[in-house]
């Protein structure tokens, strides 16, 4: 028999025993492990594949919804005035509909879209989005995305971010997915601990043997995937956490760095005889605050005290759904009431701007939004290879 295989032989035979104390911790992480993924690991794949949708959530819903969101790009062409957009949607509104925000095409190929809030009654509205060609300033078309507490009205993309962020029990049970990511989140750890190779079988611990036994492909996929996703799979677990609870782990933070109270209670300054800016001036008056970066959206005034506030997108912003630079404007003056510039964040402040485009890989790009949607499997995979192997070992006690 060649040297070296007597010599990894001694090894292990050689290598001492854990004491019982470490024998009998790892037989309770196995334990721990093994029964968050029997009881919660159906969960986690709905949320994982839901995930993997998620991370190209505006292209899909584009996607489906081509013949309203997508718009002919003419050569050479530009927008329309937003006034003129704006006029567009409000001859296309809802009946009773009160405009709540305008947002900008993300890119040119897309359509402008305006928010109507419909009061249903005193408790719930609806919520419609009517969609203008910004080039022509001629609506496309309109849909209902939010009828009261039915989920199930929305638009799929949205149905599929209730299912992801509160398993559609409902906007106030979103802490239901926020507990299952905690376990499963302490769950990653455990795995990692039971998969540190003892005797310094690290080539054992990397690879996956796949001439062997059903038994021991399982093992290996299992361990495999969750090493080699598992940090990717860390991230989105933590950074979902912090998403769903927001306060508490704002009060964490605080505790190492500051984190300002935004103020929102903004009122306009009533000028008799004097009419609204428009949408144009209020642009305008964002523009010499903030001259670089793209117009992403216009939270509209919703009475006459109301104010504008206009979101200037930076190009090295990591959100790319929203954005932390936006200034807020007297409706009738024009005067610049606040200021949020992302450039001025604390560490905390920084911190919480970057939670989301973490978790959904947008701060990163498309090679960003593809290693979140790989991501999203690794739980399916996990959990098949994880309940494969648990039942071969409930057999093998069995027999």
């Amino acid at each position: 028999m060649p040297e070296h295989i007597l010599e990894g032989r001694a090894a292990i035979r050689l290598a001492p025993r854990p004491s019982p104390r470490l024998a009998l911790g790892r037989k309770l992480w196995i334990q721990f492990h093994s029964l968050i993924g029997l009881f919660l690991g159906a969960v986690f794949v709905v949320i994982g594949l839901t995930g993997s949708i998620l991370a190209y959530w505006q292209t899909i819903d584009e996607g489906l919804n081509s013949a309203i969101m997508r718009v002919e790009n003419p050569t050479q062409a530009s927008y329309r005035p937003l006034d003129e957009i704006f006029a567009a949607a409000q001859a296309a509104a809802p009946e009773s509909g009160r405009a709540e925000r305008l947002r900008l095409p993300r890119h040119p190929g897309a359509a402008a879209a305006v928010t109507y809030i419909v009061p249903v009654d005193d408790l719930s509205s609806d919520y419609y989005e009517v969609f203008v060609d910004p080039y022509t300033a001629k609506a496309t078309g309109r849909r209902l995305i939010a009828h009261g507490d039915n989920l199930l009205s929305q638009p799929f993309i949205r149905i599929v971010m209730d299912l992801h962020w509160t398993l559609l029990l409902g906007y106030d049970r979103g802490y239901v997915v926020g507990v299952v990511a905690i376990f499963i989140f302490l769950s990653s750890f455990a795995g990692l601990y039971l998969w540190w190779p003892r005797n310094s079988a690290w080539r054992q611990a990397l690879t996956i043997k796949w001439n062997a036994t059903p038994e021991r492909v399982a093992f290996d996929v299992h361990k495999t995937t969750g090493l080699y996703l598992g940090g990717v799979l860390i991230v989105l677990l933590a950074t979902g956490i912090v998403m769903i609870f927001k306060p508490q782990a704002r009060a964490i933070v605080e505790t190492f760095s500051p984190i300002r109270e935004e103020p929102r209670n903004f009122k306009s300054t009533l000028i008799p005889g004097r009419a609204p800016i428009g949408l144009d001036s209020a642009l305008v008056a964002a523009n010499a605050v903030f001259p670089d970066g793209r117009a992403h959206w216009i939270l509209l005034p919703g009475n006459p005290g109301g104010v504008y506030v206009v979101g200037k997108q930076s190009e090295s912003e990591p959100n790319r759904a929203s954005t932390n630079r936006n200034v807020t404007i007297d409706q009738y003056s024009g005067a610049i009431l606040h200021i949020q510039d992302r450039n001025t964040f604390t560490a905390g402040e920084t911190f919480l701007e970057w939670q989301y485009p973490l978790h959904c890989g947008e701060a990163f790009g498309n090679a960003g939004r593809a290693v979140v949607m790989a991501a999203g499997f690794t739980p399916l995979i996990l959990s098949l290879s994880g309940f494969f192997r648990w039942r071969q070992k409930r057999r093998a006690r069995r027999r």
